[in-house]
């Protein structure tokens, strides 16, 4: 009689898997780890489950991705011009997406090591970097942009990428999580607008 695979336990599957990723990073989450998470024996996930690649592409799907691009897009643009997020943007579609799926966002960002998506964090950081270097030659006008400050910048934005995934992992409830980003924007922002001005000042 063939098995019959229960939709419950494989949401529960997808569930310890993203906490496990999360917590480990994909190359170091196992099988063994996910299944005892889910209160199940390593061989019955593999009935659920073929290969932790397999379980990696249910829990992190194409569409996710990118759904998480698109939204990123528009936050690094926002960031970039060194804008401050109204509060009420926060409560909308990105705040919303964070929500649904605060563990996979933490994956993607900083956990995907040894996946399709081991350079999403790495892109994240270079589309900061790029579209802030792109509003301070708008700002200042033949500005010289010396290697000095694009690693700066790099160096930043990789702490950026780290912080939010750490908020996101450690920040479950919706008031707690806009508190959070809300506190880092305002630590940024500022400092952004200082290095901007910094670096268009000490280059003319």
């Amino acid at each position: 009689m063939p098995q019959v695979l229960k939709n419950e336990i494989r949401a529960r599957i997808l569930e310890s898997a993203r906490e496990v990723m999360a917590a480990h990073g994909y190359e170091r989450a196992t099988m063994s780890a996910i299944a005892e998470r889910a209160g199940l024996g390593t061989a019955s996930l593999y009935r659920y489950y073929a290969s932790k690649e397999e379980l990696f592409d249910a829990v992190i799907t194409p569409e996710l991705a990118r759904r998480f691009e698109q939204l990123m897009e528009r936050r690094v643009r926002a960031l970039a011009r060194g804008t401050r997020i109204p509060t009420d943007d926060l409560g909308g579609d990105m705040l919303k997406f964070w929500l649904e799926n605060r563990l996979a966002v933490v994956i993607l960002l900083d956990r995907a090591a040894g996946t399709p998506y081991a350079g999403f964090g790495e892109r994240f950081v270079e589309q900061l970097t790029t579209y802030t270097l792109t509003e301070i030659r708008g700002l200042h006008p033949g500005v010289k942009i010396r290697p000095g400050d694009r690693f700066v910048l790099s160096r930043i934005f990789e702490n950026t990428r780290r912080l939010l995934a750490a908020i996101l992992e450690q920040h479950a409830d919706p008031v707690a999580m806009r508190d959070a980003v809300e506190a880092f924007w305002s630590y940024h922002i500022a400092g952004l607008r200082g290095l901007t001005s910094w670096i268009g000042d000490s280059s003319a």
